[in-house]
């Protein structure tokens, strides 16, 4: 009687701890939107290679793309968004480059710039004033528009890392990281003269497609100066070139988004390409360091 009142009691205690187990415990299928997206493998040297041969394919472009441009956002408490516009721009790597950007339909000009990676130049219609700087300088305005520079364009169309292995104190590293459903990897360069080690850029190799999908540059204080995503790739004559690129810039608080609808790269520019002189009766303003 005992062992039988025992093998119940037992039974009971067995019971309910599985209900407990069952009440802690929940299996359920994750949205098909929220998994990871297949992620493909390679080899550090086969990477590391590609950039290579990517960073020398474009000699020159010219090209037409809209751009979206808007200032602010969580940092600033207010988002200005400006009306979408387009633009015509022709590229001589690696310094020069030549952006005039228009109004959409009545295709009056907005602004002209040119840079040859020392200086740029910017001439303002509507303003009539003629921006003469070093691209180093700081921002001069707190307006987005008029702190819009050519070689905000340059940093953010091309990955290069060239510089970078003409350097000896800059080193690369490489590791793999995820981001939402997106698998990545990712090669850092870090230069290492000094006496602290200071990151230069970072570039992020999607896994789904090997693409590289984002860049991001770095200052001396490591703040990230330039943080730029890609995407919606075309091959134009065998080169591989993301037709959407949107170029975050912390320091600057805007955000630029090129969208291109046409691309040709490594014709002949001409020579009077990225001239760009004072038009009549424009102010001159000099943005100094």
């Amino acid at each position: 009687m005992k062992q039988a009142i025992s093998l119940k009691f037992r039974f009971i205690l067995l019971s309910l701890l599985l209900i407990q187990v069952g009440c802690i415990k929940r299996t359920r299928n994750i949205p098909v939107d929220q998994r990871m997206l297949p992620a493909q493998t390679a080899t550090r040297a086969d990477l590391f290679q590609q950039l290579e041969t990517r960073s020398k394919q474009v000699e020159t472009l010219k090209g037409t793309m809209t751009i979206a441009l808007s200032g602010g956002g969580p940092k600033s408490g207010k988002l200005t968004e400006y009306h979408e516009t387009r633009a015509t721009i022709i590229v001589e790597r690696p310094n020069n480059i030549h952006v005039q950007v228009q109004l959409p339909i009545v295709l009056s000009t907005v602004a002209n710039m040119v840079s040859d990676g020392s200086q740029y130049r910017v001439y303002l219609p509507l303003d009539k004033q003629y921006i003469v700087g070093d691209v180093t300088a700081p921002p001069s305005s707190k307006n987005t528009v008029k702190d819009l520079r050519p070689q905000q364009f340059m940093a953010g169309l091309f990955v290069d890392i060239r510089p970078h292995l003409n350097d000896p104190m800059v080193k690369p590293t490489f590791d793999e990281a995820t981001e939402g459903i997106h698998s990545y990897y990712v090669f850092t360069f870090v230069h290492l003269g000094g006496s602290d080690a200071q990151t230069l850029e970072k570039i992020w190799i999607d896994r789904q497609d090997m693409q590289i999908s984002r860049k991001q540059l770095f200052g001396k204080d490591g703040r990230v100066e330039v943080d730029a995503r890609y995407s919606n790739y075309e091959t134009v004559g065998a080169i591989p070139f993301p037709t959407v690129v949107v170029l975050q810039l912390p320091l600057q608080d805007y955000t630029l988004k090129m969208t291109f609808q046409k691309i040709i790269f490594n014709e002949t520019v001409p020579d009077n390409a990225f001239a760009l002189p004072q038009p009549e009766g424009a102010k001159l303003v000099q943005v100094t360091q």
